[in-house]
Formats: C-alpha cells, structure tokens, sequence
C-alpha cells in the first residue's frame, strides 16, 4: 500500500512538472510573438536616431544605448537591440 502512494506521488509530481515546461514554452513563443509584432509596429524617430548616434561617438557601449532605447520606447530586448544595430551601421533599407 505503501509503495502504491508512493508510485502515485511520483507520477503527480512528474505530470505537474511537465505540465508547467509545457507552459512554460508557451508563454517564450507567446513573448516572441509579440516582440516581432512591436518591432513591425515601430519605425523609429529622428531625435532618438541622433541621440543614439551621439551616445555612440561618445563611446556608450552597446548595452547602455540598448537599455537608453527600450526605456525611451518600451520595445523589448530584441527589437531594441535590432534598431540600435540598425543606426549604428546605417541600414535604414530594413
């Protein structure tokens, strides 16, 4: 009887436990999808583009203008780095 609870435990525990990795990636493809939708919704703005420019000749490291970008407009990580790759190489073509 005693191994019988035990078993049934195990199994509890291992079905919860794939249930929430189940979860848990669909919540990442849920975030990812919406990352790209805000990137295709953002085209960008004059006066940021300058004020990235000039944090990058002033020496910013990447980060610091990544970080300045989505707290200037609430992009996420990917599509802020994306646009600060984008000005500093000057590709406006994408």
């Amino acid at each position: 009887m005693k191994g019988c609870v035990t078993i049934l435990y195990q199994i509890t525990s291992l079905l919860i436990i794939l249930f929430l990795v189940i979860y848990t990636f669909s919540l990442q493809r849920k975030i990812r999808k919406l990352e790209e939708q805000q990137d295709l919704h953002f085209t960008g703005d004059e006066d940021l583009e300058k004020q990235i420019l000039e944090m990058n000749n002033n020496g910013s490291s990447l980060v610091e203008m990544v970080k300045f970008v989505r707290n200037e407009t609430n992009l996420g990580l990917v599509p802020a780095k994306k646009y600060v790759d984008k000005i500093i190489n000057n590709d406006f073509s994408s």
